[in-house]
């Protein structure tokens, strides 16, 4: 079970995350971290590498904008950087879950790397994002944008980006650091969640006004979580009913939807699950479903794939549906039978 603090942000929570991160690199005495975002207005197709915690002044986890998932450069960048480096990666949720994806298929060693993640507050398109840049005047406002509605769950989720909109959770949770903004008044406190007691002893120092997190805010911050994920789940009902004629109702009908892309294979070129290992084709030209399977079952939601696709197709529905059938298959057998259930 985790164990969350909050800290005070003095009406700056990006100033204060940035804090946080610093103490956590002097304290973890790292020597390198990924980062997926920055402060600039620029699209960039790959991570940030940062080399001192004095970069991190550029840090902006509230900018709307994913044009890549972190997790397809990490190993990689693990294996180029050797075993004797300190190495930490600040993940979005959806590319936590990547990484977890390429831990669980064998695709990566994640021993010894410290991950961060925080809670998203969603992300455009990328013609959306420079627009609305542009309109704003400056990222800056763009983000405090998105901050203002934090505490409610982020801005109209329609705006955003279609795989946002079907997103499995905005959550940080599952690293080793996680910290927390939806649904808080976090120009007054954000959370800081860890899995293990002992990963607080990596705030300490650097002037951090830390406490026990309180209960309410905590079940509030669940319950918001809650209502999005609720959310996200209607809007990828409605997509699967208005494309009834087209949408893959199981795993053998994903598979052929694949059968008239052809050669293509934008969306596997840029799917972190695909970076190591990319679905291996029969004689006859078409995926293997063991090999379908394992790439949905793994999927992490980010939309990296939809975001490629010449065809539009809403990529990031079809998975999430299809995963979820998985799931239930998965655990039937688990699962008492009525003539159990009525004994």
């Amino acid at each position: 079970m985790s164990h969350t603090l909050m800290v005070e942000t003095h009406g700056d929570p990006i100033g204060m995350i940035r804090q946080v991160l610093k103490t956590i690199w002097r304290n973890a005495r790292l020597d390198v971290m990924l980062a997926p975002t920055n402060d600039s207005g620029e699209i960039k197709q790959i991570p940030y590498i940062l080399h001192s915690p004095n970069e991190l002044v550029d840090f902006n986890p509230f900018k709307p904008l994913m044009t890549s998932n972190t997790a397809r450069f990490v190993p990689n960048f693990l294996q180029s950087q050797g075993n004797q480096k300190r190495i930490g990666a600040i993940l979005r949720p959806c590319e936590l879950r990547a990484l977890r994806g390429l831990e669980k298929n064998h695709q990566v060693n994640t021993a010894g790397l410290l991950t961060i993640s925080f809670d998203c507050l969603g992300t455009y398109p990328n013609e959306d994002y420079t627009w609305r840049t542009k309109r704003k005047g400056s990222v800056d406002q763009l983000t405090q944008e998105a901050i203002q509605f934090a505490k409610h769950g982020g801005i109209v989720p329609y705006r955003f980006r279609s795989a946002c909109q079907v997103c499995q959770s905005p959550a940080g949770e599952g690293a080793q650091v996680n910290i927390g903004v939806i649904g808080l008044p976090i120009r007054q406190y954000i959370f800081l969640s860890f899995p293990e007691k002992d990963i607080e002893t990596l705030l300490t120092g650097n002037g951090l006004e830390l406490r026990e997190a309180d209960p309410r805010l905590i079940e509030h911050h669940r319950l918001t979580i809650a209502k999005i994920n609720e959310r996200n789940h209607r809007v990828s009902e409605r997509i699967r009913q208005g494309m009834a004629d087209v949408f893959p109702m199981s795993i053998e009908q994903l598979v052929d939807t694949f059968v008239e892309c052809g050669d293509c294979q934008k969306c596997m070129q840029v799917c972190p699950l695909c970076a190591v290992q990319t679905p291996v084709r029969s004689e006859s030209g078409k995926y293997l479903t063991e090999e379908i399977v394992r790439w949905a079952e793994s999927c992490a939601g980010c939309g990296m794939c939809e975001q490629v696709c010449p065809r539009h197709k809403p990529l990031s529905a079809f998975f999430a549906f299809i995963r979820e059938q998985l799931y239930q298959e998965s655990i039937a057998p688990a699962l008492p039978s009525k003539s159990r259930l009525l004994q």
